[in-house]
């Protein structure tokens, strides 16, 4: 009755070990999923970090490409500070050109007043010329009239001389008509030759005015050409002032894109920083689940001794 009662008991602790055989064998699997579940756990973390290392090197070569975005505008903005100091010689440009057009326009006007002048002296040098002519004509008149006089005065003292004593009277007269007919030619030679001078001098003179009217005609040409370079001067200025004003204009636009793609950066920036919060979350999360995995593996590390102190009860 004792060995069937020892069976018993020996059959009663074989069954307590074998109905916790499960426990263990639960146990152990608990454990390897628990090493398995810590390793991936390891490997996940490891992956955010990795994930924020390589966002965030991402964001500062987008932060390197903002800053190059903003010394880009720094340099649409010195372009536009350059266009603009460009208006301001423009400017300076067109007063210059409206200072010399006004000096030009006098000089044209000068010059058209001595045109009208030289115009005046040809036509009283053409009076002049005319006159002389006039007084030429009068001289041969007088020179011709003195020879009628000469001969008058020889035929006078003729017939004095055959008159005898009666003619003396008559022939001294007759001589001195002779001599004032010989002054008067005398005097008409000289007039001649004066106006042979005069002549002379009027035709250098026509001739001088010819050229410089000639010249003063070029003159005006060159002026009037000058006159029209500084209008293509101030034309040029202001097709520049519209060059400036469409420059201005894509400036500001490639500025307003620019403020875009900064404020798209500054989005970026804003979301790396939301990720960035996110995994360091997860990370802390992944500290306390590290902890709670020790937790359960110093756990799960007892059940075994705990089994085999109640094995060993039981076997005694």
């Amino acid at each position: 009755m004792f060995w069937k009662k020892n069976r018993q008991e020996t059959k009663a602790v074989s069954e307590n070990e074998n109905s916790l055989y499960p426990v263990l064998h639960v146990m152990g699997s608990l454990k390897d999923y628990h090493k398995e579940m810590v390793q991936k756990e390891v490997d996940s973390l490891w992956e955010l970090n990795e994930i924020g290392r390589s966002f965030g090197g991402v964001v500062k070569e987008a932060e390197d490409f903002q800053v190059k975005l903003l010394e880009f505008g720094e340099n649409f903005s010195s372009i536009e500070q350059v266009s603009g100091e460009f208006i301001t010689v423009k400017d300076t440009i067109s007063q210059s050109v409206a200072r010399a057009q006004g000096g030009v326009e006098e000089l044209k006007n000068s010059s058209e007043q001595v045109a009208d002048y030289f115009s005046e002296m040809e036509h009283t040098f053409e009076d002049l010329q005319k006159a002389v002519e006039k007084i030429k004509q009068c001289t041969d008149k007088i020179v011709s009239i003195a020879d009628q006089t000469n001969i008058l005065a020889i035929n006078a003292s003729i017939e004095a001389a055959r008159a005898g004593e009666q003619g003396k009277g008559f022939a001294v007269v007759a001589v001195e008509v002779k001599k004032l007919a010989d002054e008067i030619k005398n005097l008409t030679r000289e007039v001649d030759s004066g106006i042979q001078d005069v002549e002379q001098g009027t035709d250098q003179l026509s001739s001088s005015i010819t050229t410089s009217q000639s010249a003063l005609g070029e003159s005006l040409d060159k002026v009037q050409e000058t006159y029209n370079m500084f209008d293509e001067i101030t034309q040029s200025a202001e097709g520049a002032a519209t060059v400036h004003t469409e420059i201005s204009g894509v400036i500001d636009q490639s500025k307003s894109a620019l403020q875009v793609l900064c404020g798209f950066f500054d989005q970026i920036k804003m979301q790396y920083q939301e990720v960035m919060s996110h995994i360091n979350k997860a990370g802390r999360l992944g500290t306390t689940k590290s902890t709670m995995f020790e937790d359960i593996d110093n756990m799960l590390s007892q059940i075994p001794p705990i089994v085999k102190d109640f094995n060993s009860r039981n076997k005694g």
